[in-house]
């Protein structure tokens, strides 16, 4: 992604039908600051962006909430505009990823990193939106929960993809395990002439495999092309598609991931399986929810960062307060 020309359409997004110099005045500037920033020539810091955000109604609490399916403590202890808030949202995002991985992946100094997650310095807006894509790989969903991410030219064919491919996981859960096996350097060594491979590999019907392959090509994730002895499927784009947007269609979406879980384990599976029931109040159990998002952070990161990819893995995990009905479960992605 360029993302200084993200941010640079992102400012003039949020500006909408208003002239560049009647909001810098607006803000409280007396030259024309917008229009700087749309060219790139300087940048906001992030408190400053969310505060012009704040100026022209947009709701900067929702930028948060909505992102992360939940209102974190430090919102109300900070207020949404405010460059402690921001630093304590990259802390989140950041889990238990070590500030040298962080800096590595995204390319800036790791005293900067530091500093900015400290908050001791201030993100300029490209820099903090790079390290959203860094520390989550979700900067279009954080995007649109201020503007729509089809009006960032930028980021546009993107987000209709990630679009897509939301509701393709939705829709058939499989397809994305076929996804993940296209990625398996081993698909490139015996995948390609053996039509059955894919099947195997994730154990499925080989039918349920060609309809899979069919939807992703048809929502552009993936190509085909003709390669000796069968056809190669190509993956187009790596997407993280996190689909806690639709809380509804979320949890038919984990429940189904639960259950192939479960059958793994009635068939004595190798995978690590296991159980603790405790006693614990409940700020303590709330705790534990935090450090299961540190962890699943941190392990997307491993992910991410991964060098040899020759298996398809499966994380299912549940944290459960036992007197709570189903729609108050602790259990987040």
């Amino acid at each position: 992604m360029d993302f200084e020309r993200t941010a640079a359409e992102l400012v003039q997004a949020v500006r909408g039908n208003r002239s560049q110099n009647a909001l810098s005045r607006r803000a409280g500037y007396r030259s024309n600051i917008v229009r700087r920033w749309e060219r790139g020539a300087c940048w906001p810091t992030v408190a400053r962006f969310l505060e012009l955000c704040a100026l022209l109604k947009l709701d900067v609490d929702h930028c948060y909430t909505d992102f992360l399916h939940r209102r974190p403590d430090w919102l109300d202890a900070h207020g949404a505009t405010s460059a402690a808030t921001v630093a304590a949202f990259l802390r989140e995002l950041r889990g238990k990823t070590p500030i040298l991985e962080l800096a590595r992946v995204s390319g800036f100094n790791r005293y900067s990193v530091s500093r900015w997650l400290s908050g001791t310095a201030e993100p300029k807006l490209p820099e903090f939106l790079r390290l959203i894509e860094t520390a989550s790989g979700r900067l279009l969903d954080f995007l649109a929960t201020l503007v729509d991410p089809a009006a960032l030219p930028s980021v546009a064919p993107r987000w209709t993809l990630l679009r897509s491919a939301r509701e393709l996981a939705y829709g058939q859960p499989w397809s994305h395990a076929v996804l993940r096996a296209l990625e398996l350097e081993d698909y490139a060594r015996f995948g390609y002439a053996r039509p059955g491979w894919l099947a195997t590999k994730l154990g499925l019907p080989e039918t349920q495999v060609q309809q899979a392959l069919a939807a992703l090509q048809e929502t552009g994730q993936i190509r085909e092309r003709r390669a000796r002895g069968g056809s190669r499927y190509d993956v187009k784009q790596v997407l993280r598609v996190n689909t806690g947007q639709d809380p509804v269609r979320s949890r038919s979406l984990d429940l189904a991931w639960t259950r192939f879980a479960a059958r793994k384990l009635a068939r004595s599976h190798s995978g690590s399986f296991g159980f603790s029931l405790f006693a614990i109040s409940k700020a303590d159990l709330r705790k534990l929810r935090d450090l299961h998002q540190q962890y699943v952070r941190a392990m997307q990161s491993l992910i991410a960062s991964s060098r040899a990819t020759d298996c398809v893995g499966l994380y299912c995990a549940q944290l459960i307060d036992l007197e709570d009905g189903p729609q108050n479960a602790l259990a987040e992605k």
